[in-house]
């Protein structure tokens, strides 16, 4: 079941070189998790099935219908199973009233199948939900969803200390420069993780918490970008007035000892250097906020998109659905007239 051209729109709008093959089949479960089974019989698939007694090995959560030899079995507890097979029980199956439940993983059915009453698990395929499904758009929004989440992510740098120049000692005893140079200090908070929201999408699959998860987000990174332009704003001063009384110790050294105004000219020389760097990972590390409150935003857009074209697809699917089952149930009664 092919997801070609799935993957080439979300490569269109993502701008990712290759989509993820995990995150489309992660939007497929979600297309089949929140549209009613009754409006994908178009995906609907049979397991392996069972002629001797044996339960079907089975993982998928998306089950239509149980069936033994035709007749469609009746989902009970666990716990009710023993009196399914019991022959003096009121509860016991019968071939024509066949029942099943869940054990070690698999389906079991009573009475047991046979070579003449196979048994077989109905369920609906989330790879069906591919290129030629009307749900397809779905897909590609929920997986540029996780790829712009997988792009925030990926734009997520700490601040990394820079080594702050020491001031040299000076010889002589006329020129005195003691003070050391401003330290840039970072804010003191974490950058936003996105690997929650992520969860939210490819897993948990709850819009509501998403919207907030992302609202949190987008606010933790407003504020760690104006801590940071205040962090910056603050060393900026503080760099200037530092420099200011440099230079006049170097002027005040230049008159009384050369090598002493030599150390200090390569003094500065660092600390220029020091400003300069800390500006510029000051630098990447706004650019890297903005782009990402800009992919947690699209993240959340197209998720919200797959969970509108959901909605829109079950609005438009269960009038006809309706319709269908009141012209059959008309149909019956006339029937039997």
């Amino acid at each position: 079941m092919a997801t070609t051209y799935i993957e080439q729109d979300i490569e269109n709008i993502t701008g990712v070189a290759d989509a993820d093959d995990q995150f489309v089949i992660s939007a497929q479960k979600f297309v089949v998790a929140s549209v009613p089974k009754d409006l994908l019989t178009f995906a609907m698939a049979a397991s392996s099935h069972s002629t001797d007694g044996s339960a079907i090995a089975f993982e998928n959560d998306s089950i239509i219908d149980v069936q033994r030899n035709g007749y469609s079995c009746k989902e009970i507890p666990f716990s009710q199973s023993k009196w399914a097979s019991d022959s003096g029980s009121l509860k016991k199956a019968t071939a024509f009233f066949p029942v099943y439940w869940v054990q070690n993983g698999g389906i079991k059915i009573a009475p047991d199948t046979d070579g003449s009453n196979a048994g077989y698990v109905f369920y609906i395929n989330s790879a069906a939900i591919d290129d030629d499904s009307d749900l397809r758009t779905a897909v590609v929004y929920h997986s540029c969803a996780s790829e712009f989440t997988k792009l925030a992510t990926s734009k997520v740098i700490d601040y990394v200390d820079i080594s702050v120049p020491i001031a040299p000692t000076l010889v002589d005893t006329t020129v005195t420069f003691t003070a050391s140079a401003p330290t840039f200090t970072a804010p003191l908070m974490s950058v936003p993780d996105f690997s929650d929201t992520n969860s939210w999408i490819t897993t948990e699959e709850d819009s509501e918490m998403l919207a907030a998860r992302v609202q949190e987000i987008q606010a933790k990174i407003g504020e760690y970008s104006a801590r940071m332009s205040e962090a910056q704003a603050l060393f900026n001063k503080e760099n200037t007035e530092y420099q200011a009384r440099l230079q006049v110790a170097i002027q005040n050294a230049q008159l009384s000892s050369q090598d002493d105004a030599k150390k200090l000219q390569d003094y500065s020389a660092k600390v220029q250097a020091y400003s300069s760097e800390v500006n510029e990972m000051v630098q990447k590390i706004g650019t890297a906020v903005q782009n990402m409150n800009y992919y947690s935003q699209e993240s959340k857009k197209y998720y919200e998109w797959a969970v509108m074209h959901l909605q829109t697809y079950m609005q438009n699917n269960e009038k006809s659905f309706n319709k269908s089952l009141a012209m059959q149930a008309v149909s019956q009664q006339q029937s039997r007239r």
